[in-house]
């Protein structure tokens, strides 16, 4: 290799810096309608009546649309529960009532404001407590808001807990959190003219998108094209369709392009953000700390619909155990409906929290059975050869590495602790976590142009991580010996690449990489069937690079690729290969599973984080002061954007641990909707010092040139790093996230009183 491991230029970066590049927002084509959405006020409430009089008097008002002008079909990410707009009742304060298009968005937003809606206030089940009461209110009628739990179990867990020493409970509630992203979510759709629709839009999914739309509004797949601009950030929360049907049906109803733009405010108070959730743990635990069992219960918050929930149970359930090795399991995760905006999948589904509460529970064993929090993890910590929770075999496991390198950096950091400032205290933790890499499926052509330059084409989305214009664009350089300048990657829509699940999981680079590498290759084969001929050497024999083929040993024995594309377009036609990708389905051996709709950490990677923060007592403000990150992702393709993943995401766990909160009140209305009042970190809240070590030596088996995944991995252990750093200094930690000054206030309050006579 020669490209790959090096740095690598980004051939997107200027477009984004000089404002050239192209978001959903910017296109106006001819005839743009302006889409405003009526929300319900209310979390929940019957719908009496809708009164468009007055909106539909605005001048330029073009069309409004309520439920009653819609087909009853309903969409979802995995089961197909929520409507287009509100139909009968509502179950959620932000949810679409009615669509206003009109000439401007100023006459739109105009109209929106004298829709009158009588609505009729009905009881609500607002949090998770509401909603498992006996007598609680269903947020769908008939259905219980106990969805259906996704459950994995191995061995005797109940004699276990019979026989142990040690049985240690934990309890943690985490709070929801939204994604962040700088750009809020917006789709425009347009008629193409056809009777079909063309939609740009804000997505991680273009395929996602397509497919969903086809079955709401009854059309084929081949009637709708998806593309993806420049994207403004996603980080989970736009890989559903979003706003996609609202324009859509918007776009059918009125023959016109039309365009829906969340403001911040709807973004925040109807958006998708990561769920709440409860995890309870319990272990049983021998005399000299092994974990023998565990039994672990999770309920996370769906909101109103079901929307990506059921898919995010399973992973919490398999996170129950964290990466260690415990042989009786019995992890389940329920899904719980409330009258709330439904929640989604956010970068690291589930993990921030189940790591904090693995964590957490990991150190109150420790504590029990009278061992440091390092040697405890030393003692059952996932080796080479275990099995995980679903029953799937680990070949190669470096959680180990990763730890003891975690814990002699804090050894150091304590040897050289500085003065804390007056009235603070220095504390010092660790956290270990194993992650996924989605083996989700990919295609990518590679085509030679006359030229010798090479156009890579996917449907795979390019979401700011550079996986896709940088990582991808060098696999296929590399493989085809040319400079990464010479490539071209077009990705991001439906009508130019083969499909693609969608950029998630951590499997951009891994999928979208696998299914370009085998398209280089099959070219690099081809350019060299063209080339033996005229350099009468056999195809072995024959290398790539300088963008030229040449006999190996022989460099003086060559030929232009470029003179190489011509000749076959007129011998034997295009030099164009294609590639897809499907991870290998995964033995699993011993668990039975029950609900699960993801069954196994494909290509799974280890990773421990370390922090040093300040305390200040008075206060109750955390300052982190260094941190480390150590992760093992097998062959490291692209430094730079990997270190770029993983310092971006410790400041989004930071986030989440320390300041982020989105504040659902009793009556289920968000009450922080802007980026004032929600605390995003900013520049004053990093370290003054983030450290990435990369584990070397242990590429992939199946990932492109031995890559696996980084883009999830670095969001998911912050939490728990700062409650080991606080249990450092207090003995104990926080059972509840987040860990903002007003909440270590109450419980530094809380230990306090403990700790008197």
């Amino acid at each position: 290799m020669t490209l790959l491991g090096s740095a690598l230029h980004r051939s997107d970066s200027a477009a984004k810096v000089d404002g050239s590049a192209r978001y959903t927002e910017d296109f106006q084509p001819d005839g743009l309608l302006h889409c405003a959405v009526v929300r319900s006020p209310l979390a929940s409430a019957r719908i009496l009546g809708v009164d468009t009089a007055r909106a539909a008097d605005v001048p330029g008002v073009v069309r409004i649309l309520t439920a009653a002008d819609l087909p009853d079909r309903r969409w979802g990410t995995v089961i197909r529960d929520q409507p287009v707009l509100a139909r009968d009742v509502v179950r959620f304060a932000g949810e679409p009532i009615a669509l206003i298009a009109a000439e401007s968005k100023a006459a739109a937003n105009q109209a929106a404001e004298l829709v009158e809606l009588r609505l009729d206030p009905l009881p609500a089940s607002v949090t998770m407590a509401d909603a498992l009461r006996e007598d609680a209110w269903p947020v769908h009628e008939g259905q219980p808001n106990r969805r259906e739990a996704a459950r994995v179990r191995r061995g005797d867990v109940d004699a276990c807990m019979l026989d142990a020493p040690f049985v240690v409970t934990t309890r943690i509630e985490s709070h929801r959190v939204h994604q962040g992203y700088i750009e809020p979510r917006a789709t425009l759709a347009e008629p193409d003219g056809a009777g079909g629709i063309a939609v740009t839009t804000a997505s991680q999914a273009p395929f996602v998108v397509r497919q969903g739309l086809a079955a709401l509004l009854d059309l084929p797949m081949s009637k709708i094209s998806v593309r993806v601009p420049a994207l403004g950030g996603g980080f989970g929360g736009k890989l559903h369709l979003g706003l996609a049907p609202l324009a859509a049906v918007t776009c059918l109803a009125t023959g016109r392009p039309v365009r829906v733009v969340c403001s911040r405010a709807e973004d925040m108070r109807a958006g998708n953000p990561r769920e709440n959730s409860i995890v309870e743990l319990t272990s049983a635990v021998d005399r000299s700390g092994r974990i023998l069992a565990r039994r672990a219960v999770v309920y996370l918050d769906s909101g109103a619909y079901a929307f990506d929930t059921p898919m995010i149970a399973s992973i919490a359930a398999l996170m129950g155990t964290g990466p260690y090795r415990v042989d009786a399991i019995d992890l389940t995760a329920v899904p719980v409906a409330t009258n709330t905006c439904p929640t989604g999948s956010f970068r690291g589904p589930s993990g921030p929290q189940m790591v904090y509460a693995v964590e957490t529970h990991m150190n109150e064993i420790a504590a029990a059975a009278g061992l440091s929090p390092t040697e405890i993890r030393r003692r059952n910590l996932l080796r080479s050869g275990d099995r995980g929770p679903s029953g799937e075999l680990l070949p190669d496991v470096t959680m180990g590495e990763c730890l003891e390198l975690a814990a002699r950096r804090l050894e150091e950091w304590r040897r050289d602790e500085p003065a804390a400032g007056r009235g603070r205290r220095r504390g010092y933790g660790l956290a270990c976590a194993w992650w996924l890499t989605s083996g989700a499926p990919a295609g990518a052509t590679v085509t030679m142009n006359e030229d010798g330059t090479a156009t890579v084409t996917t449907g795979g989305t390019e979401i700011g991580t550079g996986a896709v214009v940088v990582g991808v664009a060098a696999l296929v350089a590399d493989t085809l010996g040319l400079p990464l300048e010479r490539v071209t990657v077009r990705s991001g829509s439906t009508d130019v690449g083969p499909y693609d699940s969608g950029s998630k999981g951590s499997r951009t680079l891994f999928g979208v990489g696998n299914a370009a590498l085998m398209a280089a290759e099959a070219v690099a084969g081809q350019l060299r069937d063209e080339a033996a001929e005229q350099l009468e050497a056999a195809p072995e024999d024959l290398v790539l690079a300088d963008g030229r083929v040449s006999v190996r040993g022989l460099p003086q024995a060559s030929v232009a690729i470029a003179d190489l594309v011509v000749g076959a377009i007129n011998r034997t036609g295009p030099v164009v290969g294609t590639g897809r990708f499907r991870g290998a389905p995964i033995p699993l051996e011993g668990s039975i599973l029950d609900g699960m709709r993801f069954d196994a950490f494909n290509e799974a990677t280890f990773h421990c984080h370390a922090a040093e923060i300040e305390l200040d007592p008075e206060t109750g403000r955390i300052e982190v002061l260094r941190y480390l990150a150590v992760h093992e992702i097998g062959t490291v393709l692209n430094p730079d954007g990997a270190r770029g993943q993983v310092e971006g995401g410790v400041v989004q766990g930071l986030g989440y641990a320390l300041s982020e909160v989105l504040d659902v009140g009793a009556d289920g209305t968000v009450r922080n909707a802007d980026l004032v009042d929600y605390r995003l970190p900013t520049i004053a809240d990093i370290p003054r010092q983030i450290e990435t070590v990369f584990v070397a030596g242990h590429p992939g088996p199946s990932g492109p040139r031995g890559a696996k995944g980084i883009g999830e991995a670095p969001v998911i252990i912050p939490a728990a790093a700062i409650g080991a750093a606080l249990r450092d200094i207090l003995g104990d930690q926080p059972r509840a996230l987040p860990f903002d000054p007003i909440r270590v206030a109450a419980f530094l309050d809380g230990v306090d009183e403990t700790r008197q006579p």
